[in-house]
């Protein structure tokens, strides 16, 4: 499939210019923290809030089934401090999907791993970001 915005889930978002907030895994499931930003087909767009460029929406990028995962620049990926002490790891640069194969690239590092589904959720503030699938 390749680019991100193709696939289904991701389609309204734009991960270049959105902010990965934290990384977790656990044994089948690899989340990543993130403020997204959503583009203008997206149900729950609106327009940027002053003094912003994008309309961003707090979730998690949700890797589901997942059966084989490697992280590599882990060290290289030291969290900025935003001036309101806000933590973040920078953008996802790239995210490739090929089948049930994931490589995300970014200022986390890389992390290449093999899932059985992707999807975006909410996080805390009300607003529904969830697609799923298991369609690539």
């Amino acid at each position: 499939m390749g680019k991100y915005f193709k696939h289904e889930v991701l389609r309204d978002f734009y991960l270049e210019d959105s902010w990965v907030l934290g990384v977790s895994s656990t044994p089948g499931q690899l989340v990543i923290t993130v403020e997204f930003v959503l583009t203008e087909e997206h149900p729950s767009y609106s327009p940027p809030r002053p003094g912003e460029q994008y309309c961003y929406r707090n979730g998690v990028l949700v890797f589901d089934g997942v059966t084989d995962l490697n992280w590599t620049g882990q060290l290289g990926s030291r969290p900025s401090r935003d001036p309101d002490g806000s933590v973040d790891y920078g953008n996802i640069d790239s995210l490739i999907i090929e089948g049930n194969h994931y490589t995300v690239e970014g200022g986390l590092g890389e992390i290449d791993l093999h899932a059985a589904s992707i999807r975006v959720a909410p996080v805390s503030d009300g607003t529904t970001l969830l697609r799923k699938s298991t369609d690539d």
